[in-house]
Parts: C-alpha cells; structure tokens; sequence
C-alpha cells in the first residue's frame, strides 16, 4: 500500500507557490509586471487574511476563497491553516489548473480546487466558517453569491476602501432582508476587524449570524 504523501503547510508551501509563480506569472498572465514586481507586498497582504481566519473564523466548516486567480491570497490563508479544509474557487479554467498544480507542489492536501461557478457548488455539511474575496465585488455581492453555502456563523473577510462603511451599510441592509429581522436568531453584521493596509484600503473581516 502506498502511503499518503505527507499534508504540506506553511513556509514549504509557499517556497512551493512563489516557485509555481515565477516560473507562470507571465506565460498564464497571472500577475502584471508591476503586480509581480511588488509580489512581497502582496504576500504580506495575504498573512493578514490567514490571521484573520485563522483568530476569527468558526472551527467547523471550510474556509472559501472566491475568485482565487492567481493564489492570493488563497494559498496563503490554506498555507497556515492547514490541514483546515480549504476550498480554491476560479471559474477561468487556466487559473484553475495552475491552483490545482500550486495545491498538489504546495503538498496541500486539505485544499480543493473549483473550476465551477460558485452558485453551482453544493452546501459542505456544516456549511462555509468563511469567506475570503480580494477583488470580487462589494461586501452584499460577496454575500449573495455564498449565502446559500454558510454555516450558522459566517466569516467575510476582504480589502476595502475609503468607503468601506458604505458597503457595510449595504451589506445590513441586504442582511436584514434576507433575514426579515423578526425572525429569531436574526443579528446584524458585526465587524470584527478593520485594518489599514496602508495605501492599499482597509482588511475588513464581518461575522454574519443565523445563517
């Protein structure tokens, strides 16, 4: 019987993901030349995801990263949670085989790679502990397109910028409808994290109850 490879995690992981990136960034477009150029600030970036989710999160239930492109900050946050179950979603079908190459050099077992529309995907049993979006859309946007997958607590964690108060106005808005504030259990957004990431907006992580 052949043995399971070993869970990979952390820094191997993302020697692995850097390796992965420099060799394609260019020849699957994954990143501009300036987007490359400056890869140590997005990376640093994507840390402050991982923590978020890793301090803030429900235990039960994976963790989605919408729109994951190329990685980021997908790999990282699945890096330091492993083996925490981590599911990679990427409609454009390239993008996609480059993640499930990242997953499989990055040893990251615990990951699970979506070549599919998220409003296609099947609720996990405990349902989504959170999602992580970096350039996706708007808070309610994220929002309605996972509602369906969430557990009874939801974790939504994105960069914003100046007007992130705004979106957060919407996503209570959004939340309050689709709850119908009568009904039991119903509570609003509350943020439980809001950090400057320099000139680069705000990390905004926002629980979400009776999902």
């Amino acid at each position: 019987m052949t043995p399971e490879a070993p869970q990979g995690g952390g820094e191997a992981a993302l020697v692995a993901y850097r390796a992965l990136l420099e060799r394609y960034h260019r020849t699957l477009d994954l990143l501009s030349p300036a987007g490359y150029a400056d890869i140590e600030r997005h990376l640093a970036e994507a840390e402050r995801y991982a923590v978020a989710v890793g301090e803030l999160a429900a235990e039960a239930g994976p963790v989605l990263d919408l729109g994951s492109g190329a990685g980021l900050p997908g790999v990282v946050v699945a890096a330091r949670i492993a083996p925490r179950e981590v599911w990679w979603v990427e409609r454009r079908r390239r993008r996609a085989t480059f993640l499930t190459q990242v997953a499989a050099q990055a040893r990251l077992a615990s990951v699970r790679v979506i070549a599919e529309d998220v409003r296609r995907l099947a609720r996990p049993p405990d349902g989504v502990a959170a999602v992580t979006a970096q350039a996706v859309g708007t808070l309610p946007e994220v929002a309605a397109l996972t509602r369906r997958l969430w557990g009874p607590r939801v974790l939504l964690v994105s960069r914003k910028g100046p007007e992130w108060r705004t979106e957060l106005a919407a996503l209570e808005a959004w939340w309050r409808v689709e709850r119908k504030a009568a009904e039991e259990g119903w509570a609003s957004p509350r943020v439980l994290r809001a950090e400057p990431l320099g000139t680069r907006g705000t990390l905004i992580a926002v629980e979400l109850r009776g999902g």
